[in-house]
Order: C-alpha cells, then structure tokens, then sequence
C-alpha cells in the first residue's frame, strides 16, 4: 500500500513540474542570443565587431535566472529595505538584511525595485567555497532609464558592457528591476545601497 502512495505522490508531483515548466516557457520570452554565447551576425557567424566588448555573465547569474522557478525562496514573507529617511539606505549607509544559515544548500532570492531610480544590492557570502561566487553583486533599475558611470560603477563589468550606449552612460534593460541572487546554505548579508544621490526602496524574498 505504501508503495503505491509512493508511486502516485511521485507521478503528481511529475506532473506538476511538467505542468509549471510549460506555462513557464510559454510566459517567459526567448532570452537574446547574446543571453547563450558570444554574439553573432545574421547569417549565425561570430561577430567579430561586438566580441570586442561581450563577456559571459556570472556562473551566479546564470543559475539565479535558470533556477529562479523551482528553487526555494529566500523568505516566507516579502521584506522591504526602504530609502526613506531613518531607513538606513540613504547616501552612502547600506540597508542591511542579515540572512540565517539554512539547511538548504542553496536558495533564490527574488530582488525587486520598488522605488527610486537604481539599486545596488551585494549579497556578502565570502570566502566562498567550491564553485560559489562571492561576494554577488546585483544592480537594478528600471527599463529605459540611463544612468551615469559612477552610478553603476559596483555593477559587474559584464552588465555594464551589456548597457553601456556611449559617453559613460548605460541603458536599463527590461527586467533590470526584478533580478535574482544565489544564496548559499551558511548564509551572510545582503546589503543594498542606492544608485547615486537618490533614494530607493528594494523587494526582497
């Protein structure tokens, strides 16, 4: 009797997955084939010209995206890290959210912009361990909105490249404001600051 309860949790639970991945890919547009490899031309041969200036984005990056579906969130409850005054995010004083140790190995949290032109959040998990990226750092902002070089100068170098429309000055993309980081089991800080002088509110779960 027991087996066959086994045996039909397992089927139900197949089927679900099945079920998520396909309105998953049926909801979430095809990434840029920039997103895969380096750049090509449209006869599918490298682009020799944008290859100056393309790097593969962090094996974190990856994951967080890949992962963000299925894998465990962060927190039961959404938290907001707001740049209100008395708030601690306010010039160059970071919001903190100091996160528990877990007995997963591994979880997702969704980091989203409520409020304000730009954020930076850096999820501080070093020193890391066998095929971890620490520390993680994160940028978010709103699609369209252009920001100078000092204002995303903690961005990684490979988002910067992926923005930058000339004259030090970069382009948010869509999706810029709902991003992911990978957090390990052991925990650490994640902490958020504002782009430039302005103020801002994250999302975080």
């Amino acid at each position: 009797m027991k087996a066959v309860i086994i045996i039909l949790v397992l089927v139900v639970i197949g089927f679900v997955v099945a079920i998520g991945v396909a309105v998953y890919r049926a909801t979430t547009p095809p990434a840029p084939p920039a997103a895969h490899g380096p750049p090509t031309t449209s006869n599918g041969e490298i682009d020799e010209d944008a290859l100056e200036t393309w790097g593969p984005p962090p094996m974190a990056e990856l994951l967080g995206k890949l992962s963000r579906p299925f894998a465990p969130k962060l927190l039961k409850k959404t938290v907001e890290i707001s740049g209100q005054p008395g708030s601690g995010l306010a010039g160059d004083k970071p919001g903190e959210l100091p996160i528990a140790a877990s007995d997963r190995k591994m979880r997702v949290a969704r980091l989203r912009l409520v409020e304000g032109r730009g954020a930076v959040a850096t999820y501080l998990c070093a020193p890391a361990g066998k095929g971890e990226t620490c520390d993680q750092v994160v940028c978010l902002c709103h699609e369209n909105t252009v920001l100078e070089d000092d204002q995303v100068e903690a961005c990684t170098e490979s988002w910067r490249k992926a923005r930058a429309i000339g004259d030090d000055k970069f382009s948010c993309k869509r999706n810029d404001d709902d991003v992911s980081a990978v957090i390990y089991g052991r925990g650490g800080v994640i902490q958020v600051t504002p782009m430039g002088e302005s103020a801002a509110t994250v999302s975080i779960r």
